[in-house]
């Protein structure tokens, strides 16, 4: 398969889950929009809850950036998610890795805030890109991460 990346630039990208370099994890690496939590919190059925459960339980490794972080927060907040949900949101953080960025990828021009999630997929060579959003899903593919929606990485979930 030969999906195009931002850019136009051709990638091979194989649909197997990619092992990580010597020493490195082989679960897979997933960058989350922050729809996702929001999804979660409104349906604890959704697709986007299975991914959360999934980080929680150690089958995926959760990337995410000190933006990020700060997004997902400001909208739980906005949406005056529960105490009890912001804590599990936050144990389910510390699960995970923080992933450090420069901050001045520019690839979504309708909606510059998206680049925070290809940014943090990029530097640590993440293995998808897990959102709702047409902006990001419309590139398929960035670097080495292929962008799902939340049901269609839940089917790859099945599988590990």
């Amino acid at each position: 398969m030969h999906p195009r990346a931002a850019g136009g630039e051709e990638r091979k990208v194989e649909e197997r889950l990619i092992s990580k370099s010597e020493g490195g994890s082989d679960l897979p690496e997933v960058v989350l929009d922050t729809n996702l939590f929001v999804a979660a919190f409104w349906n604890k059925k959704s697709a986007s809850a299975d991914i959360l459960r999934a980080c929680r339980d150690g089958r995926i490794r959760l990337l995410y950036t000190s933006g990020i972080r700060r997004e997902i927060f400001t909208i739980l907040r906005n949406i005056r998610a529960t105490d009890r949900y912001k804590k599990e949101v936050e144990d389910l953080l510390a699960l995970g890795s923080e992933v450090a960025i420069l901050g001045d990828l520019a690839v979504v021009s309708d909606d510059p805030d998206d680049d925070k999630f290809l940014e943090c997929a990029e530097a640590a060579q993440a293995d998808y890109i897990v959102t709702n959003d047409d902006h990001l899903l419309r590139l398929e593919y960035f670097a080495r991460a292929r962008i799902l929606k939340p049901s269609e990485f839940r089917r790859i979930l099945q599988e590990i």
